[in-house]
């Protein structure tokens, strides 16, 4: 297993701190691993009973099962996805961000983590709950940071990146206000439905001229998309969990082995001119018996690599869902697979 390096071992000083003060100021240590464990417990089972309501702001346990859990977890997953921008230079030129949905501001912090600075940050967030936790965790932001209910067209400056963390997913469409940002960067949760949903947005977006930049190679219809309804493209980083959260998990059936996300990274202006024999893994690999393969996305064709046990009786190549690859030109092709015989044919970048 090949760790994601965009994935920090702990959080920040700074945010342990913060956090650990939040969790005493709603009546809990962050060291009580039985009550924190019982408070994420109860948040996820009010999601699964109520699936079509808000976030229960008001509710104690809530707040401490944000703070204590979701709120680092969220942010170690944005690390990764942020991450993946920077391998793209994708926030090279913003100057300003508006987080819609923002919570407890763990983009913010993923900002911060990859030394990446704005003059100005606006988090739209209408629970006041949340406002007032983010408020307390973020008073080492490197970024200034200004908080609203909403937003509007008319406030949003030049050189703006609109941001949606797992907040598209309780929307119907884009708000009006995306439309005067110069990039947009959606990151949603890995299941089938949210991320072929982001798929189809992807197409219309590219449709009413904005150009992609990640996590696709090409600006080519969605291949997962548009050949079938079982596939949908999601990302997955490897990551080693701290002591302390196991601690949580320990006592609860939730775990995070690994950290999965869907994401998409748009501008108005189009990324630098593409490596044609760069591609993205966007499935795990699948072992069988005399050979394996993983899904790769290179264009419009839904395509796999296909790896020969004979060529490879060392192992296979270690490549994870959502790394870039570089696949070696004329590479043989055989039923919409591609068939290296040596490691360098598909190789892992960075």
């Amino acid at each position: 297993m090949i760790l994601q390096k965009y994935i920090p071992a702990d959080l920040p000083e700074v945010i342990r701190t913060a956090r650990a003060s939040a969790l005493k100021d709603l009546g809990v240590s962050a060291e009580d691993w039985k009550a924190l464990a019982e408070a994420v417990m109860a948040l996820s089972d009010f999601y699964v009973k109520h699936p079509e309501k808000s976030s229960p702001w008001d509710e104690t346990w809530a707040q401490i099962a944000y703070v204590a859990y979701y709120m680092p977890l969220n942010w170690w997953r944005l690390c990764g996805v942020v991450g993946r921008g920077q391998e793209l230079n994708y926030f090279d030129g913003f100057e300003h961000y508006v987080d819609f949905g923002s919570g407890l501001g763990s983009l913010g912090f993923a900002f911060d983590q990859a030394g990446i600075g704005f003059k100005s940050g606006l988090a739209v967030e209408r629970s006041r709950e949340a406002v007032y936790l983010h408020r307390q965790l973020a008073q080492a932001s490197m970024t200034p940071i200004d908080w609203q209910s909403n937003v509007k067209s008319g406030q949003i400056k030049a050189k703006t990146l609109g941001v949606f963390s797992y907040s598209f997913t309780e929307l119907k469409a884009l708000p009006e206000w995306v439309q005067a940002c110069d990039g947009l960067l959606i990151v949603e949760p890995s299941t089938k439905d949210d991320a072929r949903r982001l798929q189809a947005v992807r197409g219309d977006l590219l449709a009413s001229g904005w150009h992609v930049w990640g996590p696709c190679t090409h600006a080519a219809p969605c291949p997962l998309l548009t050949h079938g309804e079982r596939d949908w493209c999601h990302d997955r980083f490897q990551w080693s969990q701290p002591d302390w959260l196991k601690k949580i998990e320990a006592r609860m059936p939730i775990k995070n082995g690994t950290l999965p996300c869907s994401w998409l990274m748009v501008r108005r202006d189009p990324p630098p001119p593409r490596d044609s024999t760069v591609a993205r893994m966007t499935g795990d690999l699948q072992e069988f018996k005399g050979f394996a393969k993983q899904l790769i996305c290179r264009g419009a064709d839904r395509e796999f690599v296909a790896w020969q046990k004979k060529d490879f009786k060392k192992g296979y190549p270690e490549i994870g869902r959502g790394d870039l690859v570089r696949v070696k030109k004329d590479l043989p092709m055989k039923a919409q697979e591609l068939r290296p015989s040596l490691a360098a044919d598909v190789a892992r970048l960075n």
